[in-house]
């Protein structure tokens, strides 16, 4: 919710207290072993939350009795209130959206450091900063005009995402910054039981018998990552015929349903299921838990699948699996990966529509990946 001049007035509030006093201490202070409360704080897109998340169980090593408290998207808080390593999750409703109430809420927490571990919206230092947080760390500390707010301002070595390391592992230098050891580089999402038997009887339902299958995730949010429709229709058609007692899932969001819907048509329904926007996010995720394996490009629903030990086929162009890659502890990951066709890649700005790196992925690769991941389900 875009408030006019919501953030030049939020900048120079903050500001006026930063001048008069109200300064966070800096990093060379701190002394982790002191700390009771700590909030993570993580309200960007479901992949940035997923690849963030091995974060949780390093620090909840290192502080076994502190008071570890997430600050999530809404969309996303389901998938990390059963964690472990968490003590409760905090609703984030999106950019200004019950922003009092929200500030009241962190200040009742009262927050000794706060990790920013991915937010872009404006107000998220702002709230780290009026919850009181004694320590605020964000790496990397350029890019935002409220940087004179955070504890490892000016640290050079965390100026800036390191460009050879995977995602997570730039997520995990927060860790190094405050002292902590790092050993769990891998993503893990616990969903409750009960959810997951609730779906597997709904998924029985709706297919006509406990089937295996195995998920779709046909679209991105960003179309550079798209694999093209047409090839996305002529694997559904040869699958359904080479895997005959296999079904598929086609997910995705509601915004999603209607594309979904014309690339499935005319498919036998009792074997290809849309559940895009019928199933909420939990559904979903319980959905793909209980898959053989999941076919998808660079999403975040690739990474759900990797976080809930499901095996994937990830198509990869636009982006390169060595850095933005899935991972598990134990599940296997086929990577199809095909170098960029744009030199810049124009990512959100590609004009091409299907993308053409992501077109140099043919059928007969992504088949071959499939029959294998089958192959390997069946035992």
């Amino acid at each position: 919710m875009k408030i006019p001049f919501a953030d030049n007035l939020l900048f120079h509030y903050v500001r006026g207290l930063q001048r008069k006093g109200h300064s966070v201490e800096p990093i060379e202070s701190l002394e982790m072993k002191t700390l009771n409360r700590i909030l993570l704080m993580l309200t960007t897109g479901l992949g940035d939350a997923i690849l963030s998340c091995p974060v949780f169980p390093n620090l909840r090593q290192a502080l076994p009795g502190a008071d570890i408290r997430l600050f999530c998207h809404k969309n996303w808080a389901g998938l990390f209130r059963n964690d472990p390593s968490l003590n409760s999750v905090i609703e984030y409703k999106g950019q200004y959206r019950h922003f009092f109430s929200t500030v009241k809420t962190l200040q009742d927490f009262a927050p000794e450091l706060t990790l920013i571990l991915h937010g872009n919206d404006p107000d998220i230092l702002p709230l780290a900063y009026l919850a009181g947080s004694r320590y605020i760390v964000r790496i990397p500390w350029t890019g935002t005009r409220f940087g004179f707010l955070l504890s490892n301002y000016g640290l050079k070595s965390d100026e800036a995402p390191l460009p050879d390391r995977h995602y997570i592992d730039n997520r995990l230098r927060i860790l190094e910054t405050i002292g902590v050891d790092v050993k769990r580089r891998v993503p893990q999402i616990y969903l409750p039981s009960a959810i997951v038997d609730q779906t597997r009887q709904k998924l029985n339902r709706l297919l006509g018998g406990d089937s295996p299958y195995w998920v779709f995730h046909a679209l991105a949010a960003d179309h550079y990552k798209v694999w093209p429709f047409s090839k996305a229709r002529e694997l559904l058609e040869t699958t359904l015929h080479v895997l005959p007692n296999w079904k598929v899932i086609m997910s995705g969001s509601l915004h999603d349903r209607s594309a979904i819907a014309k690339l499935i048509k005319g498919l036998p329904p009792s074997r290809c299921l849309n559940i895009a926007g019928e199933f909420s996010l939990l559904e979903t995720a319980a959905c793909i838990a209980n898959a053989s394996f999941l076919v998808g490009p660079d999403t975040g629903i690739l990474h759900l699948a990797a976080a809930l030990e499901t095996p994937t086929v990830g198509l990869y162009a636009s982006t390169l699996a060595s850095l933005v890659g899935p991972r598990s502890l134990l599940a296997k990951h086929r990577i199809i990966q095909k170098m960029p066709t744009c030199d810049p890649c124009l990512a959100k700005r590609c004009a091409s529509k299907p993308p053409a790196c992501m077109d140099q992925i043919t059928v007969d690769l992504v088949l071959q990946s499939i029959l294998d991941a089958a192959q390997e389900a069946r035992g």
